[in-house]
């Protein structure tokens, strides 16, 4: 498809927004796939669980496993904020 991106171009500050878009407060992998290929991003499942593994150890996603085992994600912070006020 014309405009797709692939998941090594995407930062962790965009998965986060992509993950804090979605109409439930906890995802699991498939779920968050599925947000990425509907705004056309290219990813493997692989792909996802690299890019979630840090942010979950780093203290930005949550997880929750359900009874089944399942793990349930949710942004525990979210770093709104303006590229351009940064400080460099």
């Amino acid at each position: 498809m014309k405009g797709d991106r692939l998941m090594i171009q995407l930062t962790e500050e965009e998965l986060l927004s992509y993950i804090k878009s979605s109409e439930s407060d906890l995802n699991t992998l498939a779920e968050i796939h599925k947000l990425l290929v509907e705004n056309n991003m290219k990813c493997s499942i692989d792909e996802i669980r690299q890019k979630i593994a840090p942010l979950h150890r780093d203290g930005y996603l949550g997880n929750e496993p359900t009874v089944d085992g399942v793990n349930m994600y949710y942004i525990i912070y979210y770093p709104e904020y303006d590229k351009e006020s940064v400080i460099t």
